[in-house]
C-alpha cells in the first residue's frame, strides 16, 4: 500500500482542526466527528487545547483513502507554537493550506505559504466556511494570485449547504445523512462549475501539450485527459489547485481527499542510505511524552524493517499509541528506548523567571523542566545557581501559560512565575586587541592569545580545539553585563601553546579566562531585539490599531486594505509585544491578528554551548 504524509496548516481559527476531524470521520477512522468548540476534537487532546480551543502540539493520526495509507499531521496555527508547524513540514510529502472564505488570507496564512515555498513543499488550498452568509469565496480566491504570486485553479464549486459540484467529473455531490456522497441531478451552480472546468482545462493545457492540441482542435476533453494535465500542472509551481467547502458541515471534504489522492505523490526519501548516529532506520522529527508509555521519539522511516530488536515502535493516533512489529519506508512512528539527541535549534524570544513555592519540590521541578525542554526544542531552561530559581526561555506568552499549566497539571509542581520579558542582547561594540593568558595545572601548561572583531554572526577564526569552542560558546551564553547572551563577535586565535599532556579541562579554562580578560564591560553594548510585524484588522479599527502601534514605539513602513480589512507592515520592539495577542483582540473586538518574524537587522545569534 502506498504511504503519503500530509500536514494541515492555517491561520488560527480558519478551521484547520475541524477539517482534520472531518477527514478522519469521512475515511472511517473515527465513528463520530467532534467539534473544537465543544472540546471534543480528536486531534486536540491536551487539557490546554480543549480549554483554549487552539492546537498546541502537532497531532498525528492515520487513515486509508483510495487504497492509500495516509498520515495526517494537524499543526498549530498560533504564532507561539510555530515550531510545531515546522515539525509538520519536516515529515510531510505535501500540505493542505486552509483559508477561511470569511477572512481570506491572514498574516499567519502568508507566513505558512512562505515556509512552504522555502521548503518547496507541494500544496493544495482548501477554502473553508463557504456555508456562512459572510463568506466571500471569489474574493478569497483571487487574493491567492495577488498575494502568493501563483494562479489558482478551483476544483469544485460549493452550493451553500447542498453539496459541491466536482470540476473533474462534472457531477454534483450531495452529502447524505451518513455523511457520504450521492451523485444527484442538480441545476443550481452548474454554470459556475462549467466555467471552473473550462479554466481548469486552459490551465492544465499549459503543462500538457496533448491537452493543448485537443483544445486548439475543439475536441471534447474527457476526464482522463484533464486529470493527466492537472497532474503535470500540480508540480509546475505556476498554479495551485484549490478546493472549497465547509469542514463543519462536511461539504467538500471528500472532494479534497480525492484531489490529494490524484495529485500528491510521496516525497523521495532523501535520507535513504544515509548513516544515522542513532540505532534507527530513519529521521527523528521531534520528541514527545505520552501517557503510560512516557517519552518517545517521533520519526519518519527510511526503509522497511521487520521485528526490530531492542526498540519498541508504535503507530500514532492522537494521544493513543499501538505497538507494531513492522515498520515501512516513508511511514511515521513513535519509538521508545532511544537515547535523547537534540534535533533542532530555535532561538526563544522571551524569558520568564520561575521558582519553587516549596524547597522540597526543587528536584521534581528541575526534572520536569528538563523534560519539557527535551520535548519542545523552542524551549530552553537556565538554572540560576545563585538562588535556585530558573529562567524559562520560550517563543511567546501563550507558550509560557501552557508550560506553567503543564507543570501544575502533569508534574504536580507548584511554582511562582514572573512576567514575560524580552531577552536583551549584548553586542560587541568595537574590535579588541589581542590579550594573552597563561594557565598551568599539574604538568599541563597552556598559553593562549585571543583577539576579537565585530561581525554579524558568531564566528571563530583559527584552529580552536573542541574544548576551546565549548568554552567560548559558554562565555557568550553567559554574557558580560548580565543582561543577555553575547552576540555579533568573531574570536581570533592568535597563539596557542600547550606544554605537557593536553588536558582538556586545562585548555578549556585557559581559553575561558582569556575570553573574560579580552571582552570587558566597556566593549559591550545592550541591544533590544526588534521584529518585523504584520497586523491585520477590520477596516473600521485601522485608526485605533495604527495609534496603538505608534504608542508601542513601532515604525509603520506600509499599509494596505480592501475596504473590509486593513493590514499594517511595521518594525517594532519585541518588548512591547509580550501580551499583544490579547491586547490586539481587545481593541479590535476579536477581529485582529498578527504575525512576527525576526528583524533582519538584528544580530544573528551565536550557537548554544
Amino acid at each position: 500500500m502506498e504511504i503519503r504524509n500530509i500536514a494541515i496548516l492555517a491561520h488560527i481559527d480558519a478551521g484547520k482542526t475541524t477539517l482534520s476531524e472531518r477527514i478522519l470521520w469521512a475515511s472511517g477512522k473515527i465513528l463520530r466527528a467532534g467539534n473544537v468548540e465543544d472540546g471534543l476534537a480528536t486531534m486536540d487532546y491536551l487539557f490546554e487545547e480543549k480549554a483554549k480551543g487552539i492546537t498546541i502540539e502537532a497531532g498525528i493520526s492515520n487513515f486509508v483513502w483510495r487504497d492509500i495509507w495516509w498520515n495526517l499531521i494537524d499543526a498549530p496555527g498560533h504564532i507561539d507554537f510555530s515550531m510545531e508547524a515546522d515539525t509538520a513540514l519536516e515529515a510531510a510529502d505535501g500540505v493542505v493550506l486552509v483559508i477561511s472564505a470569511v477572512d481570506g488570507i491572514q498574516p499567519q496564512t502568508f507566513a505558512a505559504w512562505e515556509k512552504l515555498k522555502s521548503l518547496n513543499k507541494p500544496c493544495i488550498i482548501f477554502f473553508n466556511k463557504t456555508d456562512l452568509p459572510e463568506a466571500r469565496l471569489e474574493e478569497s480566491f483571487w487574493e491567492i494570485e495577488d498575494q502568493f504570486g501563483v494562479s489558482p485553479v478551483l476544483m469544485n464549486w460549493p452550493v451553500q449547504n447542498e453539496g459541491v459540484w466536482d470540476v473533474l467529473s462534472g457531477a454534483f455531490l450531495s452529502h447524505n445523512a451518513e455523511g457520504k456522497e450521492d451523485v444527484i441531478d442538480f441545476a443550481k451552480g452548474k454554470n459556475e462549475m462549467e466555467n471552473c472546468r473550462k479554466e481548469a482545462c486552459d490551465a492544465a493545457s499549459l503543462a500538457d501539450d496533448k491537452l493543448l492540441s485537443k483544445l486548439l482542435a475543439n475536441e471534447k476533453i474527457v476526464n482522463a485527459d484533464l486529470l493527466a494535465g492537472l497532474q503535470k500542472l500540480f508540480y509546475s509551481g505556476s498554479h495551485i489547485l484549490c478546493y472549497a467547502g465547509s469542514a463543519k458541515q462536511n461539504i467538500g471534504v471528500r472532494s479534497l481527499l480525492n484531489g490529494l489522492s490524484f495529485f500528491l505523490k510521496p516525497e523521495p526519501i532523501k535520507g535513504k542510505g544515509r548513516p544515522t548516529c542513532l540505532p534507527l532506520p530513519g529521521q527523528i522529527i521531534r520528541y514527545r511524552s505520552f501517557a503510560v508509555v512516557g517519552e518517545v521519539a517521533i520519526f519518519k522511516s527510511y526503509k522497511n524493517v521487520k521485528n526490530p530488536k531492542d526498540l519498541k515502535f508504535y503507530r500514532i493516533h492522537a494521544q493513543h499509541l499501538s505497538e507494531v512489529s513492522e515498520i515501512f519506508c516513508g511511514d511515521i512512528y513513535a519509538v521508545k528506548g532511544l537515547p535523547y539527541k537534540k534535533v533542532a535549534e530555535y532561538t526563544p524570544l522571551l524569558q520568564m523567571r520561575i521558582e519553587c513555592l516549596k524547597s522540597d519540590d526543587w528536584e521534581a521541578t528541575n526534572e520536569a523542566l528538563k523534560s519539557i525542554a527535551r520535548m519542545d526544542h523552542s524551549v530552553k531552561i537556565t538554572e540560576n545557581q545563585s538562588d535556585g530559581s530558573w529562567t524559562l526561555h520560550a517563543m511567546g506568552a501563550v507558550q509560557f501559560d501552557f508550560i506553567l499549566s503543564r507543570l501544575k497539571r502533569e508534574f504536580r509542581c507548584e511554582v511562582k512565575a514572573g512576567e514575560p520579558s524580552v531577552e536583551l542582547m549584548e553586542v560587541l561594540s568595537k574590535d579588541l586587541e589581542p590579550v594573552e593568558n597563561f594557565c598551568q595545572i599539574g604538568e599541563t601548561s597552556v598559553r593562549v592569545s585571543l583577539s576579537a572583531q565585530k561581525c554579524e554572526h558568531y564566528e571563530l577564526e583559527g584552529e580552536f580545539t573542541p574544548e576551546m569552542q565549548e568554552a567560548l560558546a559558554e562565555f557568550c551564553e553567559a554574557g558580560v553585563l548580565g543582561k543577555g547572551a553575547l552576540h555579533g563577535i568573531k574570536f581570533i586565535l592568535c597563539k596557542l601553546e600547550i606544554v605537557g599532556a593536553a588536558n582538556p579541562s586545562v585548555v578549556k579554562k585557559a581559553c575561558l579566562d582569556a575570553a573574560q580578560m579580552l571582552v570587558e564591560p566597556g566593549a559591550v553594548e545592550v541591544r533590544e531585539p526588534w521584529v518585523d510585524l504584520t497586523v491585520q484588522c477590520p477596516a473600521e479599527f485601522a485608526g485605533t490599531v495604527a495609534n496603538d502601534l505608534l504608542a508601542r514605539g513601532a515604525k509603520i513602513l506600509n499599509s494596505d486594505g480592501d475596504g473590509k480589512k486593513h493590514r499594517f507592515y511595521a518594525n517594532a520592539p519585541l518588548s512591547k509585544l509580550t501580551r499583544y495577542t490579547t491586547e490586539l483582540l481587545s481593541i479590535t473586538r476579536g477581529g485582529g491578528n498578527f504575525y512576527i518574524t525576526p528583524y533582519e537587522k538584528n544580530i544573528n545569534p551565536r550557537p548554544s554551548p
